[in-house]
C-alpha cells in the first residue's frame, strides 16, 4: 500500500469514527450546554426554535448508520444483501439527504450568512457548502459503483472503492451535522423568534418539495 493510499485510508477511518461518535451523542440527546444547566433536556429543547431541524437530523440517523453498514457488507455479505444495502444508501442520498442539503444551502445558510456577515465572495458557511459538494461527488461515485454491483460481484479494487465511498459519506455527514448543531443552530436559537424560525422552515420545505417533486415533509 502506497503512502498516499495509507493516508487516505487513515482519513476515511478517522472520519467514520468521528461520525459514529457524533451520532451516538446526537441519538442519546446529550449536549454539554444542556447537561451544564439546571434544566432538563426536554425543557431546553422546548426553548430552541431550531428543534424541528434537530428532530429531522435524528430521523436521518438510521440512514446515516446504514451507509457504514453497507460499507461493512461489501465483499462480505451475499451479493443480494450488498446490492440491497447499496441501493438503499443511494436512494436515501439522492431522494432525502441531497434535497435536504439543497434546502440548507438556499435557506438555512443564507440566514446564517445574513446574521454573521460576509467578506467579499467569502461566506461564513462556505465550508459547510463544500461538505455538500463532497457528498454530491461521493454519491455520484456510489451510483457508478452501484451500477457495477448490480451486474455481479465487484472486483477487489472496486470493493475497496465502494467501502471508501460509503465510509467517507458516513463520516462526512456525521461531522457536518455536528458542526451545524453545535455552531449554527445555537446562533439561530439566540437570534430568531419562533415565528421567524417557522418561516425559515417553511421556505426550506418549499425548496425540498421542489427537489423531490413535492414529496418533502413539513418541519
Amino acid at each position: 500500500m502506497g503512502r498516499h493510499t495509507r493516508h487516505a485510508a487513515a482519513l476515511t477511518a478517522a472520519l467514520a469514527v468521528v461520525g459514529a461518535a457524533v451520532w451516538m451523542g446526537v441519538s442519546s440527546g446529550t449536549e454539554p450546554a444542556v447537561q451544564a444547566g439546571s434544566g432538563t433536556v426536554a425543557a431546553a429543547a422546548k426553548d430552541r426554535v431550531t428543534q424541528p431541524l434537530r428532530d429531522e437530523h435524528k430521523e436521518l440517523i438510521p440512514h446515516i448508520d446504514g451507509l457504514a453498514a453497507a460499507g461493512d457488507a461489501i465483499g462480505v455479505s451475499s451479493l443480494a444483501e450488498q446490492q440491497e444495502k447499496v441501493h438503499a444508501s443511494y436512494v436515501f442520498l439522492t431522494e432525502s439527504l441531497i434535497p435536504h442539503a439543497v434546502a440548507e444551502d438556499k435557506v438555512l445558510y443564507a440566514k446564517v450568512d445574513e446574521l454573521i456577515g460576509t467578506n467579499g465572495k467569502t461566506h461564513a458557511t462556505d465550508t459547510m457548502r463544500r461538505d455538500h459538494q463532497e457528498v454530491g461527488t461521493l454519491t455520484d461515485e456510489l451510483g457508478k459503483l452501484g451500477g457495477k454491483l448490480e451486474k455481479g460481484d465487484l472486483a477487489a479494487p472496486d470493493q475497496h472503492e465502494m467501502r471508501r465511498v460509503l465510509y467517507s459519506l458516513n463520516g462526512i455527514v456525521g461531522l457536518h451535522f455536528a458542526k451545524e448543531e453545535e455552531v449554527y443552530l445555537p446562533l439561530l436559537d439566540r437570534t430568531l423568534t419562533a415565528e421567524q424560525a417557522q418561516e425559515m422552515f417553511e421556505e426550506m420545505e418549499e425548496v425540498t418539495a421542489k427537489e423531490t417533486g413535492g414529496s418533502g415533509h413539513a418541519h
